[in-house]
């Protein structure tokens, strides 16, 4: 009697979503990267589940606030997250304050994208290349808060590359990040890289974060390309950009039913792998990345013991040397 129960399961998730309304939360404002990630699959999802599908923002916290509440919301499966895997894992492996998620019991169910991060300067900041910044008396950078998977990469570089940084956190998203640089407010900024191509005009490319260059930024090179990394320090490097590849991502909360998870998981299988929503993106530059949400289940749980014993001066460098 089983078999008949496993082939009913799916059809019962399906008739739950149809004619519903699903939720989309997104830690950022309107115009951000992940709202526009959301906005980009939610008509096509729409289509899938034959239901409403909503985006809903709520910045604060460096993107956070909306994977709290996440958790406070009914675990029915009516509302799922565009949010960054890589600042829930930070988030969590740091102890930092208000973290009430388990990354390993979120429920993953879709990665769209990952990006390598961008350092980059405004056209008229007073310090225009890496050679400059390594000789500043003070670089001052904007980000969101501690810990928000900018904050952490400034510190970072700041740590290798041996700056003399101060990271000026309480800006709320990547627009007001890169406008807070590009009038040179601070000295430096950095987004992911599909978020600082609208402002590419106006800002000066430095580096890329990342293990690789980037596709639509071709010759501007890595970090490690442009100051080779101090043996004892490329560690952090390493890691940081590990945990970078779980970007973002959608995630339902602990506790919804496995045949809806799979149900949605199903869905964006289909969705991040059809050539028109992948045309769509590129388009915006928006280019998506799928990874199944079983495979980023296992990846999210072997990156949070990324750190091993390093773990308490991880901790040190990224969130208390540089503010």
């Amino acid at each position: 009697m089983a078999a008949p129960a496993a082939i009913a399961a799916p059809s019962d998730a399906a008739a739950f979503y149809r004619g519903k309304v699903l939720r989309i939360l997104v830690g950022s404002p309107p115009g951000g990267g992940y709202d526009i990630y959301a906005r980009l699959v939610a008509p096509a999802l729409a289509e899938k589940l034959g239901a409403e599908v909503l985006v809903e923002n709520k910045a604060g916290n460096g993107g956070l606030a909306a994977l709290a509440t996440l958790l406070t919301r009914p675990a029915d499966g009516l509302t799922i997250m565009n949010g960054s895997a890589e600042a829930a894992i930070l988030s969590q492996m740091l102890g930092r304050p208000g973290v009430t998620w388990d990354v390993v019991k979120l429920q993953w169910l879709a990665k769209l994208a990952a990006a390598p991060k961008l350092w980059f300067a405004g056209k008229t900041a007073r310090y225009q290349t890496i050679a400059d910044t390594r000789q500043a008396p003070r670089l001052t950078w904007s980000a969101t808060g501690p810990a928000d998977d900018i904050s952490d990469v400034q510190a970072i570089i700041s740590y290798v590359l041996g700056l003399h940084s101060k990271i000026v956190v309480g800006y709320r998203g990547s627009g007001d990040m890169s406008l807070a640089v590009i009038s040179n407010e601070v000295d430096c900024g950095l987004l992911s890289a599909d978020s600082a191509l609208p402002h590419i005009d106006s800002i000066k490319p430095l580096a890329l974060f990342g293990a690789k260059r980037w596709s639509h930024l071709p010759d501007l090179p890595t970090l490690r390309e442009v100051a080779p990394l101090p043996a004892d320090k490329a560690w952090i490097v390493d890691l940081r950009e590990n945990i970078g590849e779980a970007q973002r991502a959608m995630v339902a909360a602990p506790g919804v039913p496995t045949d809806r998870i799979n149900y949605l998981r199903s869905a964006f299988a289909k969705i991040l792998t059809d050539p028109a929503v992948i045309a769509e993106g590129a388009r915006t530059n928006r280019e998506l990345e799928y990874m199944s949400g079983t495979d980023l289940q296992a990846v999210v749980a072997e990156l949070m013991k990324a750190a091993g014993q390093r773990l308490p001066e991880f901790k040190k460098i990224v969130l208390d040397t540089y503010f």
